[in-house]
């Protein structure tokens, strides 16, 4: 059965002479996992929404679109943009007291949903206490207590962890099988998630170029894949298959990087966002070094985000020092605290804009761009700056492979220290000059970038998963011949 489907559905967002849809043509099975990739501003989101009428941009739309599903439920790319209530038992139940469901029909469905997604003991926690992933799974739980049949998610593991990120995914998976519930989900993350999909839909530039078993890629879409799959010519999906593969690869030695003076140190840093509140950072100690790449890494809610706040100075550790030898520009995780003007060009100049890839959507406003154009639009805005120390929040969340490729030619060529906070292990692997581990409060571990991910066994890249039974301390493809 057709669940959804489109005969040459073109779209322009109001003033924008160009189409962000062109002529796409799709059909959706009822019961499909459909995996929808491109690059960054290719069209992911305005289709999805498409999709949706409670959501649906305004604009010129032309085609046709056929919506045959009962109930079609949303998850966008930050759900703490769209919770409305303080609880997670009040967050899940809200949908229900607005059909006005008695009391004891609204407790059946919430211990359900609850027990389903393993929320039991968190249904009375304050969502804004919850991790990362915490939160996505509560978004999930809410946009399916209401019985949906199609489940729409735009980006949902962009800001998780590698476990956490795991686990959503697994969560989809038995929506999907054990529900029968239609899963359409954006991601530019294929690792942990193409080899469950039924279909790969990739758009660029608006149009569809790839719609079939994700089992056939072609060259025009295998850059989208998982490092497994672009390592050998039968393209395998998972870690697992991959590492069955013939031993391909021959390890480089290991270069020690030249070491240059302290720019910033923090010693004995403890941290608590309430007087009295639990320690988020508890007696950390942290140094970065000139003209370097460093990034730290870790679980959601370990404390990442609040360690760049108090290098910027945003916080104030209550005890510890903090030392800084330059100016500081700093990138939050959300990139819309950066914008204040009304059009992209009253954001930055023409120059800078050609430079990051944005000469298209001058006149837009920074708040229509897609997840990933606001990302570089962020980052744009910054490199106007005069700064020593570039500190970046999730600096890949949305960005497409060949985003992230003109992100590391322009951070390595900027001569600056960096202090990165990523999820992104592979990107971490491939930029980085030093790597910190942080864990209850603490960084238990930091050093040069092959040294601390080889001796990690789930926070390291897809390459050290793959190459690890025969190969010391190779974590990117600079590091193997």
């Amino acid at each position: 059965m057709v669940l959804l489907k489109t005969e040459d559905l073109t779209f322009s967002y109001p003033n924008c002479e160009v189409n962000s849809l062109k002529n796409v043509n799709i059909e959706i099975n009822k019961g499909e996992f459909v995996l929808l990739m491109g690059r960054t501003g290719s069209g992911k989101s305005t289709l999805l929404k498409l999709f949706n009428k409670h959501i649906a941009p305004v604009g010129d739309c032309r085609g046709n679109i056929t919506v045959n599903s009962n109930s079609i439920a949303y998850v966008s790319q930050n759900p703490e943009l769209t919770f409305v209530c303080e609880s997670v038992r009040g967050e899940l139940a809200f949908a229900l007291e607005n059909k006005c469901m008695k009391n004891d029909e609204i407790a059946l469905r919430l211990g359900e949903i609850a027990s389903f997604f393993n929320l039991n003991d968190l249904l009375d926690e304050k969502i804004k206490n919850l991790s990362g992933g915490e939160k996505s799974t509560v978004a999930l739980a809410g946009a399916m207590i209401d019985n949906c049949d199609t489940l729409i998610l735009d980006e949902p593991v962009s800001q998780l962890d590698t476990k956490a990120s795991f686990d959503f995914i697994n969560l989809l998976k038995r929506v999907n099988s054990e529900l029968g519930v239609t899963v359409i989900m954006a991601s530019h993350i294929s690792d942990g998630i193409i080899d469950s999909a039924d279909r790969l839909i990739v758009l660029d530039d608006g149009e569809v170029i790839f719609n079939d078993n994700p089992n056939n890629p072609n060259n025009d879409v295998l850059d989208l894949y998982p490092l497994s799959s672009r390592l050998f010519d039968s393209h395998p999906l998972t870690v697992k298959d991959a590492q069955r593969q013939e031993k391909r690869f021959k390890e480089k030695p290991v270069i020690k990087a030249e070491k240059t003076g302290r720019i910033a140190e923090l010693k004995n840093i403890t941290f608590s966002y309430e007087k009295g509140g639990a320690d988020i950072l508890d007696g950390l100690s942290f140094v970065a070094y000139e003209n370097k790449i460093h990034s730290i890494i870790g679980a959601n809610g370990s404390g990442k985000t609040t360690l760049l706040k108090v290098i910027a100075g945003i916080k104030k550790a209550y005890s510890g020092r903090v030392k800084i030898n330059g100016k500081i520009a700093y990138m939050p995780q959300n990139p819309q605290y950066l914008f204040t003007k009304d059009t992209v060009l009253d954001e930055i100049s023409l120059d800078t804009a050609k430079r990051f890839g944005l000469e298209s959507l001058m006149t837009h406003h920074p708040y229509d761009l897609s997840g990933g154009q606001m990302q570089k639009l962020a980052l744009a805005i910054l490199s106007e700056a005069e700064f020593d120390i570039l500190l970046l929040d999730e600096p890949t969340k949305a960005l497409d492979t060949y985003s992230k490729n003109e992100l590391k030619a322009y951070l390595r060529g900027l001569n600056k220290t960096v202090i990165i906070v990523s999820h992104d292990l592979d990107f971490v692997g491939e930029i980085s000059d030093y790597v910190s581990f942080l864990s209850d409060g603490i960084i238990v571990i930091s050093g040069e970038r092959r040294e601390v991910l080889s001796g990690l066994n789930y926070y390291t890249t897809q390459l050290r998963r793959i190459t690890r039974s025969y190969l010391n301390n190779a974590v990117s493809m600079e590091d193997v011949e």
